[in-house]
């Protein structure tokens, strides 16, 4: 069913109205309303195009310049390891906990980012999580835990970002046991 606004139920009322009333409609009192009607659905029309138009360069805007925030409190980080090689100490510790703090720096940007490290070591490999490299036999731990990382992990708040490239443990094989 065509459902009209309050605005049109109107009009079509006061039409139906003035052909009660008078028995004759001037042709030329219907045609500057007709026309009105017109130009004010064209006027209509042409916001609405401005308007979408307008959303999709905020929308594109918002997608070029969101990672702005980002990319700044990274550059702290760039900063940091480039007075790191403009220094000219010799001190490998200096260096050693300078390269620490960057990190730590780098990880609590992350964080405020909602970038989370995976904790591997120790843990069941879950394949949700970790990328199995290599298997690595042992009788230190139990078959399926993760012993060796490789590359570490991480989740953009609860989804994986990337997975930890990881070495998996399993049971010595019975021939190397014999042959030591």
């Amino acid at each position: 069913m065509l459902r009209l606004s309050r605005e049109w139920n109107k009009y079509i009322f006061m039409t139906i109205s003035k052909q009660e009333t008078t028995s004759k409609v001037n042709e030329t009192e219907t045609e500057p309303t007709i026309e009105e009607l017109k130009d004010q659905l064209l006027r209509a029309m042409a916001e609405l195009q401005n308007t979408k138009k307008r959303a999709e360069k905020e929308k594109a805007d918002i997608s070029k310049f969101s990672i702005s925030g980002f990319a700044k409190d990274v550059l702290r980080i760039r900063d940091n390891l480039q007075l790191a090689l403009k220094s000219n100490t010799q001190d490998a510790g200096a260096i050693i906990d300078g390269i620490k703090l960057t990190m730590s720096e780098m990880d609590n940007i992350l964080g405020s980012y909602g970038i989370k490290l995976i904790d591997s070591m120790g843990k069941p490999f879950d394949p949700n999580f970790h990328q199995a490299m290599i298997e690595v036999e042992t009788e230190d731990s139990a078959p399926g835990i993760v012993v060796q990382v490789m590359q570490e992990g991480f989740m953009i708040y609860d989804r994986l970002l990337r997975p930890a490239l990881v070495g998996v443990s399993k049971k010595v094989s019975k021939n190397e046991t014999e042959d030591s």
